[in-house]
C-alpha cells in the first residue's frame, strides 16, 4: 500500500466497512505509521470518502460536533479504540485463531451500545435498519454494524493480511489466492523486487 496525502487519497481495499477503517493506518509494518484519522471531522471526511453515510447525515453530525465538540472528542477516541480493537479481532480471524476474551468482551461492550440504538425503519425500496435518532455515536455505531455482520457471516470470505503493509482484506477471488491488499501497490512493489533479486543472482 502506497503512501497517501490525504483521506481523499486512502485505498479503499478492506472490501467492507470496518476493513477500511481499520486501514486508515498507513502501514502497520512500518515504524512509526501514518494516521490519517487525528480529529472527528477527520473521520466523518472518511466517510465521505467511502460514500457509505449519506451527505444529509454527515452534514447533521457536524453540525453535532460543532455544538458538542467535547462530546465529539469522546466519540473520536472511542472510534479509534474501536479501530484497534477490530484490527485485533480481525487479524486474530486471518490468522485463524480465537480472539481473546478480552478482546470479545470489549467488543460486546461496543455491540450491546448498537443494538441498544438500533430499530427497523421502512423507505421506498423497503425495511432497512436505522438508528432511532441522530447522534455522533453512530460514526463508529456502523462500523460495529459492519463488523458483526462480518464475523457472523453463514459464508463468510477470508480475511486476509497484506504482507507488506498489514491491512487487512477480504480475499474475494473465485479461488482464494489473493494475497495482496492491492497488485497496483504492495503487489506491484513485491514483483519489482523479486524480479531485481533474480537479476541479481544471476549477475552473482
Amino acid at each position: 500500500m502506497s503512501a497517501q496525502k490525504s483521506i481523499t487519497d486512502l485505498r479503499l481495499d478492506g472490501g467492507v466497512l470496518c476493513l477500511d477503517f481499520v486501514n486508515t493506518i498507513s502501514n502497520r509494518k512500518k515504524m512509526p505509521p501514518v494516521d490519517y484519522l487525528h480529529h472527528f471531522k477527520d473521520v466523518l471526511q472518511w466517510y465521505g470518502h467511502t460514500g457509505s453515510l449519506p451527505v444529509k447525515t454527515i452534514h447533521t453530525l457536524e453540525r453535532l460536533a460543532k455544538d458538542y465538540p467535547q462530546k465529539a472528542a469522546i466519540v473520536f477516541d472511542k472510534s479509534i479504540a474501536l479501530r484497534e480493537l477490530l484490527h485485533q479481532l480481525f487479524l486474530s480471524k486471518a490468522s485463524d485463531k480465537r480472539p481473546t476474551p478480552a478482546d470479545l468482551f470489549q467488543f460486546n461492550s461496543y455491540v450491546g451500545e448498537v443494538y441498544a440504538n438500533i430499530e427497523i425503519g421502512w423507505t421506498a425500496g423497503g425495511a432497512k435498519l436505522q438508528f432511532n435518532a441522530p447522534a455522533l455515536e453512530q460514526v463508529y455505531w456502523w462500523l460495529v454494524k459492519s463488523a458483526v455482520d462480518l464475523y457472523t457471516a453463514d459464508q463468510p470470505m477470508p480475511v486476509k493480511e497484506c504482507p507488506a503493509c498489514g491491512w487487512l482484506f477480504l480475499d474475494k477471488s473465485r479461488n482464494g489466492s489473493r494475497r495482496w491488499c492491492s497488485m497496483s501497490t504492495c503487489g506491484d512493489v513485491d514483483k519489482v523486487t523479486r524480479s531485481y533479486q533474480r537479476a541479481k543472482r544471476k549477475l552473482s
